[in-house]
Protein backbone atom coordinates (compact mmCIF):
# COMPACT_ATOMS: atom_id res chain seq x y z
CA UNK A 1 0.00 0.00 0.00
CA UNK A 2 1.04 3.60 -0.50
CA UNK A 3 -0.29 7.15 -0.67
CA UNK A 4 0.07 9.25 -3.81
CA UNK A 5 -0.16 13.01 -3.29
CA UNK A 6 -0.81 15.77 -5.80
CA UNK A 7 -3.57 17.38 -7.81
CA UNK A 8 -6.17 14.64 -8.31
CA UNK A 9 -8.50 14.68 -11.32
CA UNK A 10 -11.13 12.16 -10.25
CA UNK A 11 -13.18 12.06 -13.50
CA UNK A 12 -16.21 11.53 -11.29
CA UNK A 13 -19.54 13.07 -12.36
CA UNK A 14 -19.36 16.79 -11.79
CA UNK A 15 -15.66 17.03 -12.58
CA UNK A 16 -14.30 16.91 -9.01
CA UNK A 17 -10.65 18.04 -8.88
CA UNK A 18 -8.66 18.06 -5.63
CA UNK A 19 -5.86 20.60 -5.82
CA UNK A 20 -4.09 19.05 -2.81
CA UNK A 21 -5.37 15.53 -2.80
CA UNK A 22 -4.24 12.13 -1.56
CA UNK A 23 -5.03 8.78 -3.19
CA UNK A 24 -4.75 5.82 -0.81
CA UNK A 25 -3.86 2.62 -2.67
CA UNK A 26 -4.49 -0.66 -0.85
CA UNK A 27 -2.67 -3.97 -1.06
CA UNK A 28 -5.73 -5.43 -2.78
CA UNK A 29 -5.10 -3.25 -5.86
CA UNK A 30 -8.08 -1.02 -5.15
CA UNK A 31 -8.37 2.62 -4.12
CA UNK A 32 -9.07 2.67 -0.39
CA UNK A 33 -9.79 6.40 -0.14
CA UNK A 34 -9.44 9.74 -1.92
CA UNK A 35 -9.17 12.73 0.36
CA UNK A 36 -8.41 16.43 0.24
CA UNK A 37 -5.36 17.31 2.29
CA UNK A 38 -3.80 14.74 4.61
CA UNK A 39 -6.69 13.07 6.45
CA UNK A 40 -5.61 9.44 6.86
CA UNK A 41 -8.02 6.48 6.63
CA UNK A 42 -7.55 3.49 8.97
CA UNK A 43 -4.58 1.26 8.19
CA UNK A 44 -2.51 3.85 6.33
CA UNK A 45 -0.65 5.48 9.23
CA UNK A 46 2.64 3.87 8.23
CA UNK A 47 2.08 3.67 4.47
CA UNK A 48 4.74 5.30 2.27
CA UNK A 49 3.77 8.79 1.08
CA UNK A 50 4.88 9.68 -2.44
CA UNK A 51 4.65 13.14 -3.97
CA UNK A 52 3.52 12.71 -7.56
CA UNK A 53 5.22 15.78 -8.99
CA UNK A 54 2.37 16.22 -11.47
CA UNK A 55 -1.35 15.72 -11.96
CA UNK A 56 -2.93 12.38 -10.99
CA UNK A 57 -5.51 10.94 -13.41
CA UNK A 58 -7.20 7.58 -13.87
CA UNK A 59 -5.16 5.41 -16.23
CA UNK A 60 -6.17 5.77 -19.88
CA UNK A 61 -8.34 3.04 -21.41
CA UNK A 62 -7.89 2.13 -25.08
CA UNK A 63 -11.07 0.31 -26.15
CA UNK A 64 -10.00 -0.45 -29.71
CA UNK A 65 -6.73 -1.99 -30.74
CA UNK A 66 -5.10 -5.00 -32.43
CA UNK A 67 -1.96 -5.61 -30.39
CA UNK A 68 -0.38 -8.22 -32.66
CA UNK A 69 0.29 -5.63 -35.38
CA UNK A 70 1.67 -2.75 -33.33
CA UNK A 71 5.35 -3.31 -34.07
CA UNK A 72 4.63 -2.45 -37.72
CA UNK A 73 4.89 0.99 -39.39
CA UNK A 74 2.10 3.00 -40.95
CA UNK A 75 0.90 1.44 -44.18
CA UNK A 76 -0.48 2.74 -47.46
CA UNK A 77 -1.21 0.71 -50.58
CA UNK A 78 1.08 2.15 -53.31
CA UNK A 79 -1.43 1.49 -56.09
CA UNK A 80 -4.30 3.20 -54.27
CA UNK A 81 -5.05 6.83 -55.21
CA UNK A 82 -8.46 7.26 -53.57
CA UNK A 83 -9.67 6.40 -50.07
CA UNK A 84 -11.23 3.04 -49.39
CA UNK A 85 -14.95 2.99 -48.66
CA UNK A 86 -15.26 -0.28 -46.70
CA UNK A 87 -13.27 -2.46 -44.32
CA UNK A 88 -13.86 -5.30 -46.77
CA UNK A 89 -11.49 -3.75 -49.34
CA UNK A 90 -8.02 -3.05 -48.00
CA UNK A 91 -7.40 -6.57 -46.69
CA UNK A 92 -7.24 -7.68 -50.33
CA UNK A 93 -4.79 -4.95 -51.39
CA UNK A 94 -1.69 -6.27 -53.23
CA UNK A 95 0.78 -5.16 -50.55
CA UNK A 96 -1.33 -5.97 -47.47
CA UNK A 97 -0.24 -9.55 -46.89
CA UNK A 98 3.51 -9.06 -47.33
CA UNK A 99 3.59 -5.76 -45.44
CA UNK A 100 1.17 -6.40 -42.58
CA UNK A 101 -0.36 -9.83 -42.17
CA UNK A 102 2.57 -12.12 -42.95
CA UNK A 103 5.22 -10.39 -40.76
CA UNK A 104 2.75 -10.07 -37.89
CA UNK A 105 1.86 -13.77 -38.17
CA UNK A 106 5.51 -14.78 -38.12
CA UNK A 107 6.27 -12.61 -35.09
CA UNK A 108 3.17 -13.89 -33.31
CA UNK A 109 4.08 -17.54 -33.88
CA UNK A 110 7.82 -17.27 -33.29
CA UNK A 111 8.05 -14.52 -30.63
CA UNK A 112 4.52 -14.08 -29.34
CA UNK A 113 5.45 -13.29 -25.76
CA UNK A 114 7.92 -10.58 -26.78
CA UNK A 115 5.49 -9.14 -29.33
CA UNK A 116 2.74 -8.78 -26.76
CA UNK A 117 5.14 -7.24 -24.25
CA UNK A 118 6.31 -4.78 -26.90
CA UNK A 119 2.70 -3.75 -27.62
CA UNK A 120 1.86 -3.34 -23.94
CA UNK A 121 5.04 -1.34 -23.36
CA UNK A 122 4.20 0.99 -26.23
CA UNK A 123 0.78 1.50 -24.66
CA UNK A 124 1.93 2.14 -21.10
CA UNK A 125 4.54 4.74 -22.06
CA UNK A 126 1.56 6.75 -23.32
CA UNK A 127 -0.43 6.31 -20.11
CA UNK A 128 -2.62 3.37 -21.15
CA UNK A 129 -3.38 1.01 -18.27
CA UNK A 130 -6.14 -1.06 -19.96
CA UNK A 131 -6.22 -2.01 -23.62
CA UNK A 132 -8.59 -3.94 -25.87
CA UNK A 133 -7.40 -6.09 -28.75
CA UNK A 134 -5.59 -9.12 -27.36
CA UNK A 135 -4.79 -11.40 -30.31
CA UNK A 136 -6.30 -14.82 -30.77
CA UNK A 137 -4.26 -17.56 -29.19
CA UNK A 138 -2.24 -17.33 -25.99
CA UNK A 139 -3.71 -15.39 -23.08
CA UNK A 140 -1.42 -13.32 -20.85
CA UNK A 141 -1.89 -13.55 -17.09
CA UNK A 142 -3.92 -10.85 -15.40
CA UNK A 143 -2.08 -7.61 -14.69
CA UNK A 144 1.06 -8.82 -16.47
CA UNK A 145 1.99 -5.23 -17.38
CA UNK A 146 -1.31 -3.61 -18.26
CA UNK A 147 -4.85 -4.98 -18.35
CA UNK A 148 -5.94 -6.84 -21.48
CA UNK A 149 -9.64 -6.01 -21.66
CA UNK A 150 -10.54 -9.07 -23.75
CA UNK A 151 -9.10 -11.59 -21.29
CA UNK A 152 -8.98 -9.80 -17.92
CA UNK A 153 -10.29 -12.02 -15.09
CA UNK A 154 -9.70 -9.64 -12.15
CA UNK A 155 -8.77 -12.48 -9.83
CA UNK A 156 -11.83 -14.56 -10.73
CA UNK A 157 -12.48 -17.43 -13.14
CA UNK A 158 -15.09 -15.44 -15.06
CA UNK A 159 -15.01 -14.66 -18.76
CA UNK A 160 -16.43 -11.17 -18.81
CA UNK A 161 -16.24 -10.20 -22.49
CA UNK A 162 -16.62 -11.65 -25.99
CA UNK A 163 -14.97 -10.01 -29.01
CA UNK A 164 -15.76 -10.13 -32.73
CA UNK A 165 -13.13 -8.50 -34.95
CA UNK A 166 -14.11 -9.90 -38.35
CA UNK A 167 -17.68 -8.80 -38.96
CA UNK A 168 -20.37 -11.49 -38.87
CA UNK A 169 -22.83 -11.25 -41.78
CA UNK A 170 -25.65 -13.50 -40.54
CA UNK A 171 -27.64 -14.18 -37.39
CA UNK A 172 -26.27 -17.69 -37.06
CA UNK A 173 -22.70 -16.42 -36.77
CA UNK A 174 -23.78 -13.95 -34.09
CA UNK A 175 -25.76 -16.51 -32.07
CA UNK A 176 -22.93 -17.31 -29.58
CA UNK A 177 -22.38 -13.62 -28.92
CA UNK A 178 -26.11 -13.00 -28.47
CA UNK A 179 -26.23 -15.82 -25.92
CA UNK A 180 -23.24 -14.34 -24.09
CA UNK A 181 -25.02 -10.97 -23.91
CA UNK A 182 -28.15 -12.68 -22.56
CA UNK A 183 -25.95 -14.12 -19.83
CA UNK A 184 -24.72 -10.63 -18.94
CA UNK A 185 -21.32 -10.78 -20.64
CA UNK A 186 -19.91 -7.95 -22.72
CA UNK A 187 -19.69 -7.94 -26.50
CA UNK A 188 -17.09 -5.85 -28.34
CA UNK A 189 -17.92 -5.77 -32.06
CA UNK A 190 -16.52 -4.04 -35.12
CA UNK A 191 -19.39 -2.63 -37.14
CA UNK A 192 -20.01 -0.32 -40.11
CA UNK A 193 -16.33 0.58 -40.58
CA UNK A 194 -16.03 2.77 -43.65
CA UNK A 195 -18.05 5.36 -45.51
CA UNK A 196 -20.30 3.12 -47.64
CA UNK A 197 -23.93 3.47 -46.40
CA UNK A 198 -24.49 -0.22 -47.17
CA UNK A 199 -22.36 -1.00 -44.13
CA UNK A 200 -25.27 0.06 -41.91
CA UNK A 201 -26.61 -3.47 -42.44
CA UNK A 202 -23.89 -4.75 -40.13
CA UNK A 203 -25.24 -2.67 -37.27
CA UNK A 204 -28.84 -3.46 -38.13
CA UNK A 205 -27.99 -7.14 -37.77
CA UNK A 206 -26.72 -6.46 -34.24
CA UNK A 207 -30.11 -4.99 -33.46
CA UNK A 208 -31.96 -7.93 -35.01
CA UNK A 209 -30.17 -10.47 -32.79
CA UNK A 210 -30.78 -8.38 -29.68
CA UNK A 211 -27.28 -7.35 -28.60
CA UNK A 212 -27.71 -3.55 -28.66
CA UNK A 213 -27.72 -3.43 -24.89
CA UNK A 214 -25.50 -1.95 -22.16
CA UNK A 215 -23.00 -4.78 -22.70
CA UNK A 216 -22.36 -3.77 -26.34
CA UNK A 217 -19.23 -1.85 -27.25
CA UNK A 218 -19.50 -1.00 -30.96
CA UNK A 219 -16.26 -0.08 -32.73
CA UNK A 220 -16.01 2.46 -35.58
CA UNK A 221 -19.61 3.04 -36.75
CA UNK A 222 -18.34 5.11 -39.68
CA UNK A 223 -21.46 4.58 -41.80
CA UNK A 224 -24.04 5.00 -39.03
CA UNK A 225 -26.63 7.77 -39.02
CA UNK A 226 -28.74 9.54 -36.40
CA UNK A 227 -31.30 6.73 -36.25
CA UNK A 228 -28.54 4.22 -35.51
CA UNK A 229 -27.07 6.46 -32.84
CA UNK A 230 -30.51 6.79 -31.32
CA UNK A 231 -30.67 2.99 -31.08
CA UNK A 232 -27.24 2.88 -29.44
CA UNK A 233 -28.34 5.48 -26.91
CA UNK A 234 -31.60 3.68 -26.12
CA UNK A 235 -29.64 0.48 -25.59
CA UNK A 236 -27.17 2.32 -23.32
CA UNK A 237 -24.46 0.91 -25.56
CA UNK A 238 -21.03 2.43 -26.20
CA UNK A 239 -19.35 3.57 -29.42
CA UNK A 240 -15.56 3.59 -29.82
CA UNK A 241 -14.21 6.28 -32.13
CA UNK A 242 -10.84 5.82 -33.87
CA UNK A 243 -10.55 9.00 -35.95
CA UNK A 244 -6.92 8.58 -37.08
CA UNK A 245 -7.51 5.15 -38.62
CA UNK A 246 -10.77 6.32 -40.18
CA UNK A 247 -9.13 9.28 -41.90
CA UNK A 248 -6.04 7.25 -42.82
CA UNK A 249 -8.00 4.56 -44.66
CA UNK A 250 -11.31 6.19 -45.62
CA UNK A 251 -10.68 9.94 -45.69
CA UNK A 252 -13.66 10.38 -43.36
CA UNK A 253 -14.82 9.38 -39.90
CA UNK A 254 -18.03 8.62 -38.06
CA UNK A 255 -20.68 11.36 -37.75
CA UNK A 256 -19.52 11.88 -34.23
CA UNK A 257 -21.41 15.17 -33.92
CA UNK A 258 -24.69 13.30 -34.47
CA UNK A 259 -23.60 10.60 -32.02
CA UNK A 260 -22.88 13.25 -29.40
CA UNK A 261 -26.20 14.98 -30.09
CA UNK A 262 -28.07 11.70 -29.63
CA UNK A 263 -26.39 11.13 -26.26
CA UNK A 264 -24.31 8.06 -27.13
CA UNK A 265 -21.60 7.08 -24.65
CA UNK A 266 -18.41 7.78 -26.64
CA UNK A 267 -15.02 6.21 -26.08
CA UNK A 268 -11.78 6.37 -28.04
CA UNK A 269 -9.30 3.84 -29.37
CA UNK A 270 -5.99 4.03 -31.22
CA UNK A 271 -6.62 0.97 -33.49
CA UNK A 272 -3.33 -0.56 -34.71
CA UNK A 273 0.14 0.30 -35.98
CA UNK A 274 -0.58 0.13 -39.75
CA UNK A 275 -3.29 2.81 -39.63
CA UNK A 276 -3.33 4.17 -36.08
CA UNK A 277 -1.59 6.29 -33.49
CA UNK A 278 1.19 5.12 -31.17
CA UNK A 279 -1.16 5.11 -28.18
CA UNK A 280 -4.46 6.53 -27.01
CA UNK A 281 -2.71 9.66 -25.68
CA UNK A 282 -2.08 10.57 -29.33
CA UNK A 283 -5.57 9.53 -30.39
CA UNK A 284 -6.84 12.20 -27.99
CA UNK A 285 -4.89 14.71 -30.04
CA UNK A 286 -6.55 13.53 -33.25
CA UNK A 287 -9.93 14.01 -31.58
CA UNK A 288 -8.79 17.46 -30.48
CA UNK A 289 -7.76 18.37 -34.05
CA UNK A 290 -11.11 17.16 -35.35
CA UNK A 291 -12.91 19.15 -32.65
CA UNK A 292 -11.03 22.36 -33.48
CA UNK A 293 -11.85 21.91 -37.19
CA UNK A 294 -15.61 21.99 -36.59
CA UNK A 295 -17.55 25.25 -37.14
CA UNK A 296 -18.47 25.08 -33.45
CA UNK A 297 -16.61 22.80 -31.10
CA UNK A 298 -18.57 19.64 -30.32
CA UNK A 299 -16.63 18.67 -27.20
CA UNK A 300 -15.09 20.39 -24.21
CA UNK A 301 -11.59 19.33 -23.18
CA UNK A 302 -13.16 17.45 -20.28
CA UNK A 303 -15.42 15.58 -22.72
CA UNK A 304 -12.39 14.44 -24.70
CA UNK A 305 -10.51 13.19 -21.65
CA UNK A 306 -13.62 11.32 -20.49
CA UNK A 307 -13.52 9.36 -23.77
CA UNK A 308 -10.30 7.72 -22.57
CA UNK A 309 -11.17 7.41 -18.87
CA UNK A 310 -14.65 7.63 -17.35
CA UNK A 311 -16.66 6.69 -20.48
CA UNK A 312 -14.87 3.41 -21.25
CA UNK A 313 -14.80 2.90 -17.50
CA UNK A 314 -18.60 3.04 -17.44
CA UNK A 315 -18.75 0.54 -20.32
CA UNK A 316 -16.48 -1.86 -18.42
CA UNK A 317 -17.77 -1.19 -14.92
CA UNK A 318 -21.05 -2.84 -15.85
CA UNK A 319 -19.08 -5.99 -16.68
CA UNK A 320 -16.15 -6.02 -14.26
CA UNK A 321 -16.66 -6.42 -10.49
CA UNK A 322 -14.91 -3.12 -9.68
CA UNK A 323 -15.24 0.39 -11.14
CA UNK A 324 -12.49 1.67 -13.44
CA UNK A 325 -11.78 4.97 -15.17
CA UNK A 326 -12.47 7.13 -12.12
CA UNK A 327 -10.51 7.86 -8.96
CA UNK A 328 -12.86 6.90 -6.16
CA UNK A 329 -13.08 4.53 -3.22
CA UNK A 330 -13.40 0.90 -4.34
CA UNK A 331 -12.23 1.51 -7.90
CA UNK A 332 -9.33 -0.32 -9.50
CA UNK A 333 -6.10 1.49 -8.59
CA UNK A 334 -5.14 2.20 -12.20
CA UNK A 335 -3.51 5.63 -12.15
CA UNK A 336 -1.19 7.84 -14.14
CA UNK A 337 0.77 10.95 -13.24
CA UNK A 338 1.30 13.59 -15.94
CA UNK A 339 3.67 16.56 -15.57
CA UNK A 340 1.90 19.89 -15.23
CA UNK A 341 2.35 21.93 -18.42
CA UNK A 342 -1.06 23.60 -18.61
CA UNK A 343 -3.23 25.30 -15.99
CA UNK A 344 -6.35 23.47 -17.17
CA UNK A 345 -6.09 19.88 -15.97
CA UNK A 346 -7.94 18.46 -19.00
CA UNK A 347 -5.95 20.41 -21.57
CA UNK A 348 -2.90 19.25 -19.65
CA UNK A 349 -3.38 15.60 -20.60
CA UNK A 350 -4.52 16.37 -24.18
CA UNK A 351 -1.32 18.34 -24.82
CA UNK A 352 0.92 15.83 -23.03
CA UNK A 353 3.30 13.48 -24.85
CA UNK A 354 5.23 10.42 -23.71
CA UNK A 355 7.85 12.76 -22.22
CA UNK A 356 5.28 14.07 -19.71
CA UNK A 357 4.19 10.66 -18.37
CA UNK A 358 5.77 10.39 -14.89
CA UNK A 359 4.10 7.26 -13.52
CA UNK A 360 1.69 4.47 -14.45
CA UNK A 361 0.13 2.30 -11.73
CA UNK A 362 -1.90 -0.80 -12.64
CA UNK A 363 -3.83 -2.65 -9.95
CA UNK A 364 -2.01 -0.74 -7.23
CA UNK A 365 1.41 -1.68 -8.58
CA UNK A 366 3.79 0.87 -10.07
CA UNK A 367 4.68 -0.46 -13.50
CA UNK A 368 6.36 2.37 -15.37
CA UNK A 369 7.64 5.85 -14.72
CA UNK A 370 10.46 8.21 -13.93
CA UNK A 371 13.21 6.57 -11.95
CA UNK A 372 12.74 8.74 -8.85
CA UNK A 373 9.14 7.56 -8.41
CA UNK A 374 9.78 3.97 -9.46
CA UNK A 375 12.71 3.58 -7.05
CA UNK A 376 10.33 4.41 -4.21
CA UNK A 377 7.43 2.25 -5.40
CA UNK A 378 9.03 -0.53 -7.48
CA UNK A 379 12.71 -0.90 -6.58
CA UNK A 380 13.06 -4.04 -8.73
CA UNK A 381 12.11 -2.16 -11.91
CA UNK A 382 14.68 -2.10 -14.69
CA UNK A 383 15.83 0.68 -16.99
CA UNK A 384 14.10 1.37 -20.29
CA UNK A 385 15.10 3.95 -22.89
CA UNK A 386 12.03 5.67 -24.32
CA UNK A 387 13.38 7.79 -27.14
CA UNK A 388 15.81 10.11 -25.37
CA UNK A 389 14.14 9.51 -22.01
CA UNK A 390 15.43 7.23 -19.27
CA UNK A 391 12.59 5.51 -17.44
CA UNK A 392 12.03 2.39 -15.33
CA UNK A 393 9.64 -0.49 -16.01
CA UNK A 394 8.50 -3.53 -14.03
CA UNK A 395 7.42 -6.54 -16.11
CA UNK A 396 6.82 -8.60 -12.97
CA UNK A 397 9.61 -11.01 -13.85
CA UNK A 398 13.23 -10.12 -13.07
CA UNK A 399 14.37 -12.07 -16.13
CA UNK A 400 12.37 -9.82 -18.46
CA UNK A 401 13.77 -6.44 -19.45
CA UNK A 402 13.09 -4.10 -22.32
CA UNK A 403 16.41 -5.18 -23.84
CA UNK A 404 15.34 -8.85 -23.77
CA UNK A 405 12.00 -8.01 -25.38
CA UNK A 406 13.71 -6.18 -28.24
CA UNK A 407 16.29 -8.96 -28.61
CA UNK A 408 13.58 -11.61 -29.03
CA UNK A 409 11.89 -9.59 -31.77
CA UNK A 410 15.23 -8.96 -33.47
CA UNK A 411 15.94 -12.70 -33.65
CA UNK A 412 12.91 -13.12 -35.87
CA UNK A 413 13.71 -10.09 -37.99
CA UNK A 414 17.34 -11.10 -38.58
CA UNK A 415 16.62 -14.76 -39.35
CA UNK A 416 13.01 -15.16 -40.52
CA UNK A 417 13.78 -18.56 -42.05
CA UNK A 418 14.83 -20.06 -38.71
CA UNK A 419 11.87 -18.36 -37.05
CA UNK A 420 9.47 -19.87 -39.59
CA UNK A 421 10.97 -23.33 -39.06
CA UNK A 422 10.52 -23.04 -35.30
CA UNK A 423 6.98 -21.74 -35.77
CA UNK A 424 6.22 -24.77 -37.96
CA UNK A 425 7.29 -27.12 -35.15
CA UNK A 426 5.11 -25.26 -32.65
CA UNK A 427 2.03 -25.11 -34.87
CA UNK A 428 2.35 -28.75 -35.90
CA UNK A 429 2.70 -29.68 -32.23
CA UNK A 430 -0.45 -27.74 -31.44
CA UNK A 431 -2.29 -29.52 -34.23
CA UNK A 432 -1.06 -32.86 -32.88
CA UNK A 433 -2.40 -31.81 -29.48
CA UNK A 434 -5.81 -31.40 -31.08
CA UNK A 435 -6.02 -27.62 -31.34
CA UNK A 436 -7.02 -25.85 -34.55
CA UNK A 437 -4.91 -22.85 -35.54
CA UNK A 438 -7.07 -21.68 -38.43
CA UNK A 439 -10.60 -21.84 -37.06
CA UNK A 440 -12.37 -19.96 -34.25
CA UNK A 441 -10.06 -18.59 -31.61
CA UNK A 442 -8.63 -21.44 -29.54
CA UNK A 443 -8.24 -20.74 -25.84
CA UNK A 444 -5.02 -21.34 -23.98
CA UNK A 445 -2.34 -21.64 -26.63
CA UNK A 446 0.29 -21.54 -23.90
CA UNK A 447 2.47 -24.50 -24.84
CA UNK A 448 3.53 -25.26 -21.27
CA UNK A 449 -0.10 -26.08 -20.41
CA UNK A 450 -0.61 -28.65 -23.19
CA UNK A 451 0.02 -32.38 -23.24
CA UNK A 452 3.17 -33.44 -25.10
CA UNK A 453 2.22 -37.13 -25.32
CA UNK A 454 3.20 -38.57 -28.70
CA UNK A 455 5.24 -35.57 -29.80
CA UNK A 456 8.81 -35.75 -31.05
CA UNK A 457 11.65 -34.38 -28.93
CA UNK A 458 11.85 -31.34 -31.21
CA UNK A 459 8.10 -30.88 -30.96
CA UNK A 460 8.16 -31.07 -27.16
CA UNK A 461 11.01 -28.55 -26.97
CA UNK A 462 9.27 -26.15 -29.35
CA UNK A 463 5.98 -26.42 -27.50
CA UNK A 464 7.35 -26.16 -23.96
CA UNK A 465 8.06 -22.43 -23.98
CA UNK A 466 5.73 -21.37 -26.77
CA UNK A 467 3.31 -18.46 -26.49
CA UNK A 468 1.52 -18.28 -29.80
CA UNK A 469 -0.45 -15.30 -31.08
CA UNK A 470 -2.77 -15.80 -34.05
CA UNK A 471 -4.24 -13.22 -36.47
CA UNK A 472 -7.45 -11.44 -35.57
CA UNK A 473 -7.39 -9.45 -38.82
CA UNK A 474 -7.55 -10.57 -42.48
CA UNK A 475 -4.71 -12.97 -43.39
CA UNK A 476 -5.04 -13.73 -47.11
CA UNK A 477 -1.76 -15.64 -47.23
CA UNK A 478 -3.10 -18.09 -44.62
CA UNK A 479 -5.65 -19.51 -47.06
CA UNK A 480 -2.89 -20.27 -49.59
CA UNK A 481 -0.68 -21.89 -46.98
CA UNK A 482 -3.52 -24.02 -45.62
CA UNK A 483 -4.27 -25.31 -49.10
CA UNK A 484 -0.62 -26.13 -49.70
CA UNK A 485 -0.02 -27.83 -46.34
CA UNK A 486 -3.42 -29.44 -45.93
CA UNK A 487 -5.34 -29.75 -42.68
CA UNK A 488 -2.24 -30.09 -40.50
CA UNK A 489 -1.97 -26.32 -40.10
CA UNK A 490 -0.07 -23.50 -41.74
CA UNK A 491 3.40 -22.37 -40.75
CA UNK A 492 4.17 -18.70 -41.38
CA UNK A 493 6.53 -18.51 -44.33
CA UNK A 494 9.78 -16.52 -44.05
CA UNK A 495 9.04 -12.88 -44.81
CA UNK A 496 10.70 -9.52 -44.47
CA UNK A 497 10.06 -8.29 -40.94
CA UNK A 498 10.60 -4.55 -40.41
CA UNK A 499 12.36 -3.27 -37.28
CA UNK A 500 9.95 -2.65 -34.42
CA UNK A 501 8.65 0.90 -34.42
CA UNK A 502 9.99 3.33 -31.79
CA UNK A 503 7.98 3.66 -28.59
CA UNK A 504 7.63 7.42 -28.95
CA UNK A 505 5.93 9.50 -31.61
CA UNK A 506 8.60 11.32 -33.63
CA UNK A 507 9.56 13.03 -36.86
CA UNK A 508 9.71 9.94 -39.10
CA UNK A 509 6.17 9.03 -38.11
CA UNK A 510 4.97 12.58 -38.75
CA UNK A 511 6.65 12.49 -42.18
CA UNK A 512 4.73 9.31 -43.01
CA UNK A 513 1.50 10.99 -41.90
CA UNK A 514 2.15 13.97 -44.16
CA UNK A 515 2.66 11.68 -47.18
CA UNK A 516 -0.87 10.24 -47.07
CA UNK A 517 -3.32 12.52 -48.95
CA UNK A 518 -6.52 10.77 -47.81
CA UNK A 519 -6.87 12.85 -44.62
CA UNK A 520 -6.59 16.17 -46.53
CA UNK A 521 -3.97 17.47 -44.12
CA UNK A 522 -6.03 17.14 -40.94
CA UNK A 523 -3.69 14.59 -39.34
CA UNK A 524 -0.60 16.65 -40.19
CA UNK A 525 -1.59 18.91 -37.32
CA UNK A 526 -0.36 16.23 -34.91
CA UNK A 527 3.19 17.49 -35.37
CA UNK A 528 2.28 20.65 -33.45
CA UNK A 529 1.80 18.66 -30.23
CA UNK A 530 5.34 17.25 -30.24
Amino acid sequence: MFVLRGTVVTMRPGGEVLSRGSVYVGDDGLIAAVTPGDSVPPGFDDAPRVTAGGVIYPGLIDLHNHLMYNSLPLWTEPSRTTPWTSHNQWGRAPSYSGTISAPARLLGAAAGRALLRYAETRAIVGGTTSIQGNPRGAVPPDNDLIRNVDSEKLGTHDDFIRVSTLVADNAEALAPYAEAVRQGRGFIAHTAEGSDPKLRKEFQLLGEVGVVKPQLVAIHGGALNAADFNQLRDGNSSLVWSPFSNYWLYGATADISAAKAEGVRLCIGSDWGPSGTRNVLWELKVADLWNKAQPTKVFTDEDLVRMATANPGEALSGLWPHPVGRIERGALADLIVVSRKHDDVYRNVIDATEAHLRLAVVGGRARYGVRSLMSALAPAATRIAVGRLSRAIDYGDPAVTWSSVVADLEKVRKNPTAAAERAALVLDALTAAGLSVDGPSPDGLNGSDLSTDGLSADGRAALADSFILLPDMPAPELDLELRSRGASGAAPAPVTVPPAEPLTTGSSWFDAVDANPFHSGLLSGLRSYA
